[in-house]
């Protein structure tokens, strides 16, 4: 009888203990999550103006030229007023005119254009990154005068691109290359060599793997408003070969800014700073101003450029040196100057610089 209750009480405990029956709840099916690739966006913004010309012309006085403004103020006295404008953008190209030599062998021409080698301390402390040396004006004092601003240059590790010698600065990871070349006076001698320049600089710098190039042309007519065919053919050719921009100089004016395909052609950026002339008819100038974005490394085509009205001097009775950005009626004027100029072209540009679309 203990025995049969033993096992009536492990009985009715095994009941108490039984697992019950579960309930199947339908869960909501997860979506799996599709990974979309993370783009990467790069944006470089270069600037570029005209002729940098600095020292003094040889038979150019002395009490007048840049010489004294130098001595009394230094070199950042000269890109003070547009100091911000170059260290804020990612790539400043100038157009060096003139030598660093303290060589007396002049060749015989009308103007001779020097300066001591300290003086690349002004393009240095102004936020210049990168020179165009391929000009009228590179062989003032002969094959000496041109070695002594190459070698001035190098040991200031100042990028320089001159005929046959090209530059290739890394900026943000990218490559930019720039070329120089000179057909002054429309010579066509010089623009063939122009031509053989462009079209091997553009292979030698795709094979070091540049990822934008500029070509840097110097010719037209001076004091002339309207671009002449050779400089079209010439930038339409560098173009044609694998230039992203083209910059102009040599009229000492601004001319128009054209588009060819999807690059663009500034075809004269006029003096900037400029110890060539003491007291200029026309002062006026500008920088050109281009952002290039690439996205996932590949370069995307874009109409994101912008030109900056300037003076080549602060005071408008003499040339003091110190290229300064336009305001009011000025701006307003140059822009409207650029604008004649372009209008063959098909391209304006509105009151802020920008590009009418």
């Amino acid at each position: 009888m203990k025995k049969l209750a033993l096992l009536l009480t492990a009985f009715l405990l095994a009941g108490c203990t039984s697992t019950p029956a579960t309930k199947k709840v339908n869960k909501p099916a997860v979506k799996k999550e599709t990974k979309t690739k993370e783009t990467k966006d790069t944006t470089i913004t270069i600037s570029a103006t005209g002729d940098v010309t600095l020292g003094k012309g040889a038979t150019a006085s002395y009490s007048t030229s840049m010489i004294p403004y130098y001595k009394q103020y230094g070199p950042a006295y000269f890109f003070k007023n547009v100091k911000d404008t170059f260290t804020k953008d990612d790539y400043t190209l100038v157009n060096f005119e003139g030598t660093l030599t303290n060589s007396n062998s002049l060749v015989t021409k009308t103007f001779n254009f020097k300066a001591d080698k300290d003086y690349i301390k002004i393009i240095q402390d102004g936020g210049v990154d990168a020179v165009s040396f391929a000009n009228n004006h590179a062989y003032d004092y002969g094959k000496e005068g041109y070695d002594d601003t190459i070698n001035t240059f190098k040991e200031n590790k100042m990028p320089y691109a001159s005929y046959d010698a090209v530059s290739l600065v890394e900026v943000k990871g990218k490559k930019i290359g720039n070329i120089g070349v000179d057909f002054s006076g429309l010579n066509q001698t010089k623009f063939n060599k122009s031509k053989a320049y462009i079209d091997k600089g553009i292979k030698k710098l795709k094979k070091d793997g540049a990822d934008l190039i500029i070509v840097s042309q110097h010719g037209g007519i001076e004091r002339q408003y309207t671009v002449e065919q050779m400089q079209k053919d010439l930038a339409h050719y560098a173009i044609d070969q694998g230039a992203n921009l083209v910059i102009g100089h040599h009229p000492h004016v601004v001319q128009g800014v054209e588009k060819y395909k999807n690059a663009y052609i500034a075809y004269s950026l006029g003096n900037f700073c400029f110890g060539g002339n003491q007291n200029p008819a026309d002062k006026d100038t500008m920088i050109f101003q281009q952002s290039f974005t690439f996205k996932n490394d590949k370069l995307e085509h874009n109409d994101n450029i912008k030109i900056i009205p300037a003076s080549i001097s602060s005071v408008t009775n003499r040339n003091n040196y110190q290229p300064t950005i336009a305001e009011g009626t000025t701006k307003k004027r140059i822009i409207n100057k650029v604008n004649q100029s372009s209008s063959v072209f098909k391209i304006a540009f509105n009151e802020d610089g920008t590009l009418k679309k």
